[in-house]
């Protein structure tokens, strides 16, 4: 049996205008506000300003484009830099929306929507996060932006923060196709998926990274709730102002980029999945922990959530077996009086890597309190009882999300499986956000 309980319910809204953005997301680094890419090992800052489109209040900010007329039976979605209405935005809800498509219809100045990526190797040494973007970040309203960090087995490391001109999403019957392009700076992202989620080809091609990361699916496609999508009981509103679906919880991935003439090559696991928020990240959220692995025939998505509009933590914990799920909760907490299922995610210190910045930082950061995790599922019912320690082995990003907030990425081994039974080893990438003390 699996619990069906839904998460804590929380108001439906619309992102409300609130004129140019919010001083917390003018916070962000300097460099994120500007497209650049940054190679940690050997300290050098690319800084690539560009002269960005002049910010002009039209009233729709994405243009809808029905092809099928042309018997193609597509449907795209055109959003430009800069361009944004001044109204309130609806925020798409709808659970059997497909999961790749763009829930929000229209941008103001500080709806956001992202599709995000990462990966870790088979051995814990190496891992990359990266995503697709649109809407307002770093105090540049109606950003079509792209953002790669990955992560040597050497622990060189590599960011790059670059803003296009414009982005495009293709649905079709069969497939969806995503470009976000600038043809003055020469620079094109690209996804590819099924309609089924099962296989996703991305293409990076700029100046400075070119080359592919796959993504096979090893998993189904869920909600926050944990249901199987499609289905109309599935919720995709997570949080207050978060929406979150999960696209491939767990998959293998298979990356060959070349960076800066550096060949990255990884071979090992990650997923993929998609948010949108009324507010900016920095601006609805407190601190997180978010992970996913593949551990023997297990694989799992957990995400533990303090929401700052609202103070409330949330929760959601997915459990799959052999493409199976079989435990599901949004139920946090020791023990649970009624019965159902419930979890648990609890920080630890004592691991050998703090998520840091990298050694020779010119301005490094104090480091995580933490290393990794011990993670506890409970399902009353069955009488099942499974356990998981995680323990970073890399950093792949760490850098301030506010004045009063960190965030960063990770890679890292674990071990576990049903108490009483098997243990197994396995991988899992991940992110956390820190609340500064």
């Amino acid at each position: 049996m699996v619990d069906r309980t839904s998460s804590k319910h929380v108001e439906r809204g619309v992102s409300k205008y609130k004129g140019r953005g919010s001083a917390r997301n003018l916070y962000l680094l300097t460099c994120l506000s500007n497209n650049f890419s940054y190679t940690e090992s050997n300290h050098l800052i690319h800084i690539m300003h560009l002269s960005h489109m002049i910010l002009i209040l039209v009233s729709a900010a994405l243009v809808a484009v029905p092809t099928s007329a042309r018997g193609t039976n597509c449907t795209d979605s055109v959003a430009l830099d800069g361009v944004y209405t001044s109204r309130d935005v609806d925020m798409g809800s709808d659970p059997l929306t497909h999961f790749d498509a763009p829930q929000l219809s229209d941008f103001n100045a500080s709806a956001i929507e992202d599709w995000s990526f990462d990966g870790v190797s088979r051995d814990g040494s190496a891992g990359m996060s990266f995503f697709f973007s649109r809407g307002t970040v770093a105090g540049h309203v109606a950003a079509q932006r792209l953002f790669l960090s990955v992560v040597w087995p050497n622990g060189t490391r590599y960011m790059e923060s670059v803003f296009v001109r414009k982005s495009s999403v293709r649905q079709c019957r069969g497939s969806t196709i995503a470009h976000w392009t600038d043809d003055a700076t020469r620079v094109r992202w690209t996804f590819a998926s099924s309609v089924n989620y099962q296989n996703t080809v991305v293409t990076i091609d700029s100046p400075a990274v070119k080359g592919t990361y796959t993504i096979k699916a090893l998993t189904p496609a869920v909600y926050p709730n944990g249901l199987e999508y499609p289905s109309a009981d599935g919720d995709p509103l997570f949080a207050p102002e978060l929406y979150w679906e999960e696209s491939v919880p767990v998959g293998t991935v298979e990356a060959n980029l070349s960076i800066l003439g550096t060949p990255f090559v990884l071979s090992g696991y990650g997923g993929r999945e998609k948010n949108w928020n009324s507010e900016a990240w920095a601006d609805i959220s407190a601190d997180w922990d978010m992970m996913r692995a593949a551990v023997g025939p297990y694989a799992f998505i957990v995400w533990r959530y303090t929401s700052q509009v609202d103070r409330n933590t949330y929760f959601s914990v997915v459990l799959f077996k052999n493409r199976q799920v079989i435990f599901r909760t949004a139920n946090l907490g020791a023990s649970d009086p009624d019965g159902k299922t419930y979890g648990s995610v609890a920080s630890t210190n004592t691991g050998p890597v703090h998520l840091s910045s990298a050694p020779g930082s010119r301005l490094p950061l104090p480091e995580s309190r933490f290393t990794g995790y011990v993670l506890d599922f409970v399902s009353p019912e069955t009488e099942q009882r499974w356990k998981f320690a995680l323990d970073f082995t890399r950093t792949v990003y760490w850098f301030p999300a506010s004045s009063a907030l960190r965030i960063g990425g990770f890679v890292g081994n674990v071990t576990g499986g049903l108490v009483g039974g098997e243990q197994y080893t396995g991988l899992a990438s991940g992110s956390a956000q820190e609340v500064v003390i």
